[in-house]
């Protein structure tokens, strides 16, 4: 019997640690000239929308950042992203007719399966621009659009960006990795990756 219920355990153990994933911050970056503390009203935008998680993740960046007290809205709530290509500074005029200062850009940078990553040896050099482009220059057309693909086990790359809507300044940003498994809920890991972003860049006074 002792022997049976150990085995229910270690199949149970090893069934929750293959659909888990876990997300950690691999590298931030911070306007070294900031000297303001929390910005004002924040737009976020989510640049692919095309399998949906525009407004999962806008939604929940939104949710997460209220919650702190700092103002923020949904960019999808007026402007698509065919809008803000075709002209980036009427959208940006949008958003701050709304109220915002800033703009909190996310877009997924790359995707790697294991066997492609142990290919690399050297693991992933993703990292974020250090502020080299302002907002304005900021493509919206990424080469990773379409379908996330189902692999054994997959890490994906998510750049964060804070851009003073004004200057087309970047005041911050940081590159998350979220591994994936087969059977991983990706609409579930969203809500921890957003938390580790903020909690980054609270720590770093860009936000309340």
């Amino acid at each position: 019997m002792k022997t049976k219920l150990r085995q229910i355990t270690v199949a149970t153990l090893a069934a929750l640690l293959c659909s888990c994933a876990a997300t950690e911050l691999k590298s931030t970056w911070k306007a070294p000239d900031y000297r303001g503390g929390p910005v004002g009203k924040i737009a976020v935008l989510e640049e692919d929308d095309g399998v949906g998680y525009r407004p999962m993740f806008e939604g929940q960046f939104v949710r997460q950042l209220e919650q702190q007290g700092q103002p923020a809205f949904k960019s999808l709530d007026l402007l698509t992203l065919s809008e803000i290509q075709a002209d980036k500074e009427a959208a940006a005029d949008k958003l701050h007719a709304a109220g915002a200062d800033c703009v909190l850009i996310v877009r997924l940078v790359e995707r790697v399966n294991q066997s492609s990553l142990a290919a690399r040896n050297s693991g992933s050099t993703v990292t974020s621009d250090s502020g080299k482009f302002g907002w304005l220059e900021y493509s919206t057309t990424s080469a990773s659009r379409g379908r996330m693909e189902h692999s054994l086990k997959l890490h994906v790359y998510i750049e964060t960006s804070l851009y003073q809507l004004d200057s087309g300044k970047k005041l911050w940003s940081g590159v998350t990795r979220t591994v994936l498994h087969e059977d991983t809920d990706r609409m579930a890991e969203i809500e921890p990756m957003v938390a580790k972003v903020l909690e980054a860049m609270r720590a770093d006074g860009l936000i309340r």
